[in-house]
């Protein structure tokens, strides 16, 4: 809940302070100080979680020199299974018979071509054994359990081979790749004491009808699929499902989905959305000038915190679960906010395929900053070194909304940045987007198309949708995300994807017809049934046959239900006839 006040007894001071020539810095300073003190977090005080259970069971994998000598070094009372799988790593190494001597009495077990999955207190190894069976090592060594309570499982595992057997940039929480052995002892006691119940945050919320990678087994977006670093996300019966035990929150899926299906939930969009326009709100009217926004992770906290005590006091840092969980769409709100300039704090240990969503977010903002009549650099990631230019400072920050945006995604960016394009007489022809960019037209070749309505069919957002009345194709700009779906499933190849952005907000949000047709009639019920050139093209190519003559002509020209009556019309005026032979 929040706990926000007022300003009754701050503004007076600061007023004072104007009136005796008080710096500009320490202004901002003061400002700064009462934003972040009185702008309380609305996050969920109860948060969805996800659950790990472990009792301590872990596996060393790897030479048997490596994982004998980690076993050698594991806390009391720790027994682990060794499983060989690579051969001995350094043969003439000084200690190698003490830690042999050490781990005698642990047996080493051998399989081939290795294969991991699973997470914390779920690990399971799979390998082929000298008859080239793949079995699973756990239901070998743990029978017992095995027979009580099903397919056992590994709790930990600490991988010593050369390669690791996650090829993740994240792997999963229970698993540690150790490619040497300094600090070993430490790191693997890390390890063993991951043992007990354990929660996390779930960090998103999933909707499968919003999703648009795919319908009717037309193949479409698979851009989360791209940017996940743990793995978590994977297409199962043609619809994308998370794994929550996997997922460690980098909120990337979130950022790059066009459409809203994935959103993240430390806190969701509408909690974040509201602190950063309180934050701005609160040090706007304590009397601070030009803020600038530093939305930093808390893995970024520390290197953060510290470049801020060298940048002017007009920096407003907010702390999020990770950077890359608020995307393009905040970061337009917070510049319609008040906000002189948005940075994104991205560390150097950041997943390189995070690193890379932001920085392809980040050229689309520059696309939209310029068609709204904006400078690029108002969206930018952070370079501490580079932040001391004063004409960032001098930009102007002025609010254009008086309360925070509540749409869904997409409808919170077009808001944002139809609102900057007013404010700054934006240009009105078509921006060229980055390739791979959510926004766009697409091209009818309206020769070619038989109104078949296989585009709106498969079109996730409805930007592609029939007229309703008459037989016709509409589309909305605006809801385009160019996922490609209309164009794989057009049977005539009629409609080509445009990738721009219309920055006219009227344009943009026009129904367009693309193409409209005069309605062919029921000539029994004069129900219109179907665009009038399909059913001439139909009738051209069966005037000859001999199966579509007479009156099994005539029925070409009437609707589905007329057509099924027609056929048995004869059959119900003498159902004696049914019987003759």
């Amino acid at each position: 809940m929040s706990t926000e006040q007022t300003l009754p007894n701050l503004t007076p001071n600061l007023a004072s302070n104007l009136a005796h020539g008080a710096g500009a810095a320490e202004h901002n300073a003061r400002a700064r100080a009462y934003a972040l003190q009185h702008t309380v977090k609305t996050d969920n005080l109860i948060p969805a979680t996800v659950s790990y259970q472990s009792q301590g069971r872990l596996l060393l994998v790897g030479p048997e020199d490596r994982i004998r000598r980690a076993a050698s070094l594991l806390p009391a009372g720790v027994k682990p299974t060794l499983l060989v799988t690579e051969v001995v790593h350094d043969a003439e190494a000084a200690d190698l018979e003490t830690i042999f001597d050490a781990t005698a009495s642990l047996a080493a077990l051998t399989l081939r071509e290795p294969s991991l999955t699973g997470y914390l207190g779920q690990f399971q190894l799979t390998g082929l054994n000298g008859q080239g069976e793949r079995i699973s090592l756990a239901a070998i060594c743990f029978t017992q359990q095995a027979a009580e309570n099903g397919e056992p499982r590994f709790d930990l595992v600490a991988d010593l081979g050369r390669a690791p057997l996650f090829a993740l940039e994240r792997p999963p929480v229970g698993y540690l790749h150790l490619f040497d052995d300094q600090g070993l002892a430490e790191r693997l006691a890390e390890l063993c004491a991951l043992t007990g119940i354990f929660d996390k945050p779930r960090y998103f919320r999933l909707d499968p009808e919003a999703c648009a990678f795919t319908a009717r087994g037309v193949p479409g977006c698979s851009r989360c699929l791209d940017v996940c670093p743990t793995d978590a996300l994977k297409p199962i019966n043609g619809r994308i499902q998370i794994d929550p035990h996997l997922c460690q929150g980098f909120g990337s899926c979130a950022s790059a989905c066009p459409t809203g299906a994935i959103a993240y939930h430390q806190p969701d969009a509408n909690t974040s959305g509201d602190y950063l326009f309180r934050l701005l709100k609160h040090y706007r009217e304590a009397g601070g000038d030009a803020p600038q926004l530093l939305i930093a992770g808390e893995n970024e906290r520390e290197w953060v915190e510290a470049e801020l005590t060298r940048l002017p006091a007009n920096w407003l840092p907010v702390w999020v679960e990770e950077s890359a969980s608020l995307g393009i769409e905040s970061w337009f709100a917070a510049l319609v906010y008040g906000a002189s300039a948005v940075r994104i704090a991205l560390g150097d240990d950041a997943p390189a395929s995070v690193r890379a969503l932001v920085e392809r977010e980040l050229a689309s903002a520059a696309v939209l900053l310029a068609g709204a009549g904006l400078a690029a650099n108002r969206i930018a990631l952070f370079n501490g070194d580079a932040e001391m230019d004063e004409s960032l400072y001098a930009q102007s920050a002025v609010a254009l909304l008086d309360k925070p945006l509540k749409g869904d995604k997409r409808e919170n960016l077009f808001a944002a940045f139809d609102a900057l394009w007013q404010a700054n007489n934006g240009g009105r022809e078509p921006l060229a987007v980055p390739h791979g960019a959510p926004y766009g037209s697409v091209e009818l070749k309206e020769a070619d198309c038989t109104l078949c309505m296989g585009c709106v069919a498969v079109c996730p957002s409805r930007a592609l949708h029939a007229v309703g009345h008459a037989p016709g194709l509409n589309f909305i700009e605006q809801d385009c995300i160019q996922c490609g779906m209309c164009e794989k499933a057009c049977p005539e190849q009629a409609i080509v994807l445009m990738p721009r952005l219309q920055p006219v907000p009227e344009a943009r949000r026009a129904v367009q017809s693309l193409k409209a047709e005069e309605a062919a009639c029921c000539i029994r019920c004069s129900k219109p049934f179907a665009p009038a050139s399909m059913i001439r093209r139909i009738q051209q190519k069966l005037a000859g046959h001999s199966h579509f003559q007479n009156e099994a002509a005539q029925r070409l020209l009437m609707c589905e239900d007329c057509r099924v009556k027609d056929v048995f019309a004869a059959l119900a005026a003498d159902p004696v006839s049914q019987l003759k032979v």
